[in-house]
């Protein structure tokens, strides 16, 4: 291989991001150090950390991770294993736009021996212009197999070049991969010989294209290529950003063969650019009629500069609530084409919600566009998506308008379960912009306490792509009044994002993490980020839960109010049978004092059963050790019914307090606002909130768990839940329940140590004078509880004949049956101090096993 010949790749003039000479700056590579963080590439999924390496020119900037102890992308970037040396961050200069996670050359992993920068000679500087990073693992370090990758971008460049060069020095036969191996990115594709990627949501507008260049060694079938003793081989790969897919396959293309320009613009009747649009071009049809589309974008005037190999194609122009218009053009070498696109107006719904008792607040909310008839249900976007997540558009602001298809809609708008739901029906034509203003009134007095969602996540997790701000607009519109930042092994903190989106008056938050690993994971806040390193200055995981317990408690320096909790447990495992064989050997003994909470109401048990309606999210009503529900693609799943286990260790004096989370990992069907906990708070105002205060009242255990019931339940000496208390015979609860307009209650039911007496059960057949109904409140009641022993008494608000539909559609939420129900108040009869009556509740205590879900009663 010959380095000058590859070095003119570097050099060859490509004019799809055009910008003028004199604005354009030469190549150049540079290490990140405290004075340089202002340097490191910016988007979605940046991931640029003190002591990693930038490479950029005018058109391209390239982030290299660094030889860093753990240095990794997210936990999900190999998971065991280290990844430095990789290229984590790509994107359009200028466009604050990274959507990559992690491109690996020949899926490098692991330690390397160094990385550095070349000087101006060896990249090809003095005659290119180019810089470049090397990457270098030794065979002493490899096993044998030396390793050398070459990032080079030349000054004119709009594409970055991998050299990879493989040297086995072992006596035997050594294996290599020279694929990349790419992560964070969706839609792959490929076409004359070009890989291309589009992003996780469409509409960030950024695409990723690679190809083997020609002075590379032939690539095997197979991918994995066979060296022999001594044997060198090297490849070169050329990637690219682009501002769409076809733009990015774009700026390789000429480097494989003739191109020509397609050029155009969309505009829509009245000559306005329409940026919502997508160009989908055909690049072919392989032998089992599958076919190649390939989307590219128009830019914010509405203009598009497309390279393209010679051909015919049929480009298709889409926008939502538009006819969809389809051309067809050659592209000849050399040569350019014109396309200019006119499309008739969008249908649109214009939307301006108010706040009933605020008529000037524009209120966050969300809107469901349910089809009727003969129309579809509207597909607005993908799940991770604020903006149009399936048939809902979430908003940070009353005032919006979302293009739909022509047809007949049922349009639903809600804003949480405190409020009132605004409900019609809308037949909307080709072209028409229909208004919908409404006012949603504030129906549920939950005055004295507040929202929280201690569990959910956006893309700095890893493990989803989820948009922080996209998260910020779901915990709005569904009125999460409070909801700490716990990213997987990353301490954040989400409030420049609730600033910029201008939400201080909706949500509160606080910085924290989820620590997170193969076994059980602990949310933790508050916490520092510490910006600019390793995971913002996480700790790390390790595999017994007691020892990161204490290091999230201690974790820089400790803090009075540190919440430390267990999330979506193996309670059997954790407590009774740490190896899961299902032989008690204690667990992790000692677990227990060092938690505040555990969840025993998230997101992976509540979906409803379709041959049991009275199971989804009823676990606490259902007298067995595990439950059954179908997941998303259907498959019947048998998991451990956690409140009954929760209520079983009760019994047996291990007290820990209940917390209800979302575990949110999109915006639809596993967003937030189902699973939500109420915690006392001085002020109801999310930018009043005392944080130190929550805390230590949801450390007390004043906790009360819904998906939609508000449940107020006060002991006759206003005990709250978590209190312990004294009593002789009988312990009175006074219970209310107030719901909206869209969540249903039809059983009151209190639990005595577990159990649930009938005498305690309450529905409007039974007792139709303490079901209420009187505007939000459905009902309220003196209940005596009869007491013989020592008891935890929890109370249960649920609605066994109804779903949750209304308000979260055909989402996990919507699947659901309202519940809600308190941490228990514990009741000392006889003055001597609490104590359990060790009841198993009629079957054995949980081990590690996931039990048969027909055992017990």
């Amino acid at each position: 291989m010959r380095k000058s010949s590859w070095i003119l790749l570097l050099t060859f003039p490509v004019f799809l991001f055009s910008i003028p000479c004199e604005a354009r700056p030469s190549a150049e590579a540079f290490e990140i150090g405290e004075d340089r963080v202002s340097d490191l590439p910016r988007g979605k999924e940046a991931d640029g950390i003190i002591g990693d390496f930038v490479l950029r020119n005018g058109r391209v900037e390239a982030l290299v991770s660094g030889n860093l102890p753990l240095r990794r992308a997210n936990m999900l970037v190999h998971v065991s294993e280290t990844t430095p040396g990789c290229l984590y961050d790509l994107s359009v200069r200028g466009s604050e736009n990274d959507q990559l996670t992690c491109v690996a050359p020949g899926d490098l992993r692991g330690s390397v021996s160094g990385i550095r920068i070349l000087d101006a000679g060896a990249a090809g500087g003095q005659k290119s212009g180019a810089a470049a990073i090397v990457v270098e693992r030794t065979a002493a370090r490899g096993r044998g197999l030396a390793q050398r990758h070459e990032y080079t971008l030349g000054p004119d460049a709009a594409h970055l070049v991998i050299v990879s060069t493989y040297e086995n020095e072992r006596k035997d036969n050594a294996m290599i991969s020279p694929e990349p191996w790419v992560m964070g990115l969706t839609s792959r594709l490929e076409t004359a010989g070009i890989v291309v990627f589009n992003s996780q949501d469409p509409m960030d507008r950024q695409g990723y294209a690679y190809t083997f260049l020609g002075e590379s060694e032939p690539m095997p079938e197979n991918g994995e290529v066979q060296l022999a003793p001594g044997a060198k081989r090297s490849y070169l790969l050329a990637v690219a950003p682009g501002r769409s897919p076809v733009h990015a396959l774009g700026a390789l293309a000429p480097l494989t063969g003739p191109t020509g320009v397609l050029r155009g613009s969309v505009l829509d009747d009245q000559g306005q650019p329409i940026v919502s649009a997508s160009l989908n071009i055909l690049f072919g049809v392989d032998d089992q009629k599958n076919e190649t589309w390939i989307p590219a974008y128009p830019g914010p005037d509405g203009r598009f500069e497309l390279v393209l190999p010679p051909g015919e194609y049929s480009v298709t122009v889409e926008d939502l609530g538009r006819p969809t218009v389809t051309s067809r053009v050659t592209i000849d070498g050399g040569g350019a084409v014109q396309l200019d696109v006119k499309m008739e107006a969008a249908s649109r719904v214009r939307f301006s919600i108010r706040d009933r008792n605020l008529p000037t607040y524009s209120l966050p909310c969300k809107v469901q566009f349910i089809g009727l008839e003969n129309t579809e249900d509207p597909y607005l976007g993908v799940t991770i998506r604020a903006h149009g997540c399936h048939n809902q558009y979430h908003s940070e602001t009353g005032d919006f308008g979302v293009a739909i298809p022509p047809g007949k809609y049922r349009v639903v708008v809600t804003r949480g379960i405190e409020y009132d739901h605004h409900e019609r029906v809308i037949d909307l034509a080709a072209g028409q912009e229909v208004q919908v203003k409404a006012s949603l009134e504030r129906v549920v007095d939950t005055s004295g306490w507040v929202s929280t969602d201690y569990h959910n996540h956006s893309t700095p997790s890893g493990d989803n792509y989820c948009g922080v701000d996209d998260r910020i607009i779901n915990l709005a519109a569904e009125q999460i009044e409070f909801a700490p930042a716990t990213e997987h092994n990353r301490i954040y903190d989400w409030a420049p994002h609730i600033r910029k989106l201008g939400l201080e008056n909706e949500v509160a938050t606080t910085a924290g993490t989820e620590l997170t690993g193969p076994g059980s994971h602990l949310n933790a806040f508050p916490l520092t980020p510490v910006p600019y390193t390793q995971d913002n200055g996480a700790p790390v995981w390790v595999t017994d839960p007691r020892l990161n317990a204490i290091v999230l408690r201690n974790h820089q320096g400790g803090h009075p109010d540190r919440w430390v909790h267990l999330n979506h447990p193996n309670l059997g495992r954790d407590f009774r049978d740490r190896n899961s064989d299902g032989k008690a050997d204690g667990g992790y003994r000692g677990l227990v004092s060092l938690l505040n909470a555990a969840e025993i109401m998230n997101y992976a048990t509540s979906r409803a059963s379709k041959d049991n309606l009275t199971q989804g999210s009823l676990e606490v009503l259902l007298p067995r050790p595990a439950v059954e529900f179908d997941d998303q693609a259907g498959k019947r799943i048998t998991a451990f019914n956690r409140a009954f286990a929760w209520m079983q260790f009760l019994n047996q004096g291990r007290n820990f307090w209940a917390v209800a989370v979302s575990d949110a990992h999109t915006v639809f069907d596993m967003g937030v606002g189902g699973w939500r906990t109420y915690v006392p708070s001085s002020s109801d105002r999310p930018d009043a909130l005392d944080v130190h205060e929550i805390i230590t009242n949801s450390k007390a255990g004043r906790m009360v768990l819904t998906n939609g019931p508000y449940l107020e339940v006060r002991g006759q000496d206003g005990a709250l839940p978590g209190a312990t208390t004294r009593a002789s015979d009988s312990y009175a609860l006074e219970v209310r329940v107030q719901t909206n307009t869209w969540v249903h209650v039809d059983r009151i039911q209190v639990l005595v140590n577990g159990r649930a007496p009938e005498d305690l059960d309450f529905r409007p057949t039974t007792h139709p004078d303490l079901f209420v109904n009187q505007g939000a409140e459905k009902f309220r009641a003196s209940i005596a509880v009869p007491l013989t022993e020592d008891a935890h008494l929890i109370v249960v608000a649920a609605g066994e004949s109804a779903t949750l539909e209304k308000g979260y559609g055909l989402a996990w939420q919507g699947q659901m049956r309202p519940c809600a129900f308190t941490n228990p108040i514990f009741v000392d009869i006889d003055g001597a101090g609490f104590e359990p009556n060790g009841d198993t509740l009629d079957d054995t205590l949980p081990t590690g096993l996931v039990p048969p879900p027909t055992s017990g009663k």
